[in-house]
């Protein structure tokens, strides 16, 4: 697959507070041939620059200032001006731990990539945001793509994916 062609045509918003980080992403996304990047220091920031800006994909560091990357998420998620609810964000962390997993699986992130950043991660979070897919799940307590990745029946409960 020549990565080049591929994503020559891809919009991608990268939401940084960190400088020196933001912009090794920004560089090694460029180096896979991503043709238009933006920068936002901050999940506000990042908000406010996709009020203007049809981005395809976020990369979105977890933990900034004033407003981190899960409430990043569920606004893009959630708020009725949003421009896309379904925009495939991926969550940068340098904390992969199971509670900072989860955390971010709840607030409804497509994909979570461990700090620190390299040119191979990068290609494989967008390979797999762009062909796979998940169905997007809106309720009362959730909305973002579901978060269940294997189908695994549960002893003695219905099933309630179909309900």
């Amino acid at each position: 697959m020549d990565h080049l062609e591929d994503y020559q045509d891809l919009r991608v918003l990268v939401v940084e507070d960190d400088r020196d980080s933001r912009l090794l992403t920004v560089a090694l996304l460029e180096e896979i041939g991503v043709g238009r990047i933006k920068q936002a220091a901050d999940g506000a920031e990042g908000l406010r620059v996709l009020r203007g800006f049809q981005a395809d994909m976020v990369f979105c560091d977890m933990v900034m200032a004033p407003m981190d990357g899960l409430r990043f998420i569920r606004h893009v998620r959630t708020d009725t001006e949003s421009a896309n609810p379904y925009l495939p964000i991926i969550l940068v962390t340098a904390n992969a731990d199971r509670g900072s997993v989860r955390a971010a699986r709840d607030a409804g992130v497509n994909l979570l990539m461990a700090k620190p950043v390299t040119l191979e991660g990068l290609r494989k979070r967008i390979d797999m945001a762009l062909n796979e897919r998940r169905e997007f799940i809106m309720n009362k307590s959730y909305v973002g793509p579901d978060r269940r990745r294997v189908d695994v029946p549960i002893a003695g409960r219905r099933d309630r994916r179909k309900d």
